[in-house]
């Protein structure tokens, strides 16, 4: 009896033995694994990627990096449906969803899209601006180029390229800049008024007269473009037309004493002299000290003078 005993007590741990040894492991046999590449539009990889697989209703959350092939692998993972957040400096984030399923391998490849440089942070820029604040057209020409090259469709290249050439004396590469300017912006005022100048000192009045014709077209509300336009007539003996864009300077600044200044010698040569000096003496009320008051002073006692013969 006790040797049966022993040996149904033999068998059975054997038994027990057997089917232990019987059952799969399914830790290593049916492991659940997430892999995928992460590269740029094309297609190099991108190393240290920030990839996030996030379940808000389960609260899971795990992170994983990408290595310098823009590869990731992770196992292990609990399977649900995940939000996935993809995420490195200089690339816009990308977000997705992936389900991850009980003994699959699931893979994913994901391309991430650089971000554009801004303008404003452009170094190129702010050294242009700081040379030519400092008078260094030359060296300042160089950094705008570098701004163009660098950003095409740049305004704020082609304008400031334009005031350094302008400033330098070189008009015709001034000019072109400018106009480069103008058709990316068709409707920015400080272009055509730079545009005006431009072609003023070239000589090519009517041209300056068009520019300055549009930017009051843009903004008649503004005082420049009228005030410059009443000086291109004045230069080219227009006077009428000149006195015509001065009122509507003073309309516009009442308080401004150059336009009543630049309105007086106009009115001279119109021959309107009793208008001349009202317009004189409003500049000494607003200016008593200026440079100019003794030149103003004698000019209206000459003014009288010829209105009293």
């Amino acid at each position: 009896m006790r040797i049966k005993a022993r040996l149904s007590k033999f068998l059975g741990t054997l038994l027990l033995f057997t089917v232990f040894m019987l059952v799969p492991n399914t830790t290593f046999s049916q492991d659940t694994l997430v892999k995928g590449v992460i590269t740029d539009a094309d297609g190099n990889p991108i190393e240290d990627a920030s990839i996030t697989f996030y379940n808000p209703d389960r609260g899971l959350k795990f992170h994983v990096q990408s290595d310098k092939e823009g590869k990731f692998i992770k196992g292990g993972i609990i399977p649900t449906f995940y939000k996935v957040t993809v995420e490195k400096d200089g690339f816009f984030t990308v977000e997705s969803q992936a389900r991850i399923r009980f003994g699959f391998t699931e893979e994913m490849a994901i391309k991430l899209r650089k971000v554009p440089p801004k303008l404003e942070d452009d170094k190129n820029l702010s050294k242009g601006i700081d040379l030519f604040s400092e008078g260094k057209y030359d060296a300042a020409i160089e950094f705008f180029n570098k701004v163009i090259e660098k950003f095409p469709d740049s305004i704020e290249g082609y304008y400031n390229l334009g005031l350094s050439y302008l400033r330098k004396g070189d008009i015709d590469q001034a000019i072109s800049s400018f106009e480069k300017a103008a058709d990316l912006n068709p409707e920015a005022l400080p272009i055509f008024l730079a545009l005006g100048e431009s072609y003023f000192n070239k000589g090519e009045i009517e041209k300056a007269e068009e520019s300055y014709l549009q930017a009051i077209k843009i903004d008649p509300g503004k005082f420049q473009p009228h005030y410059n336009l009443g000086i291109v007539y004045y230069k080219t003996n227009k006077m009428e037309k000149a006195l015509l864009s001065f009122d509507k300077c003073i309309e516009l600044a009442p308080e401004n004493s150059t336009v009543y200044y630049q309105a007086g010698l106009a009115l001279i040569k119109y021959g309107d002299f009793e208008r001349a000096i009202e317009y004189f003496e409003k500049f000494l009320e607003l200016e008593p000290d200026a440079p100019e008051a003794s030149q103003v002073k004698a000019i209206i006692e000459e003014l009288k003078k010829n209105i009293q013969k």
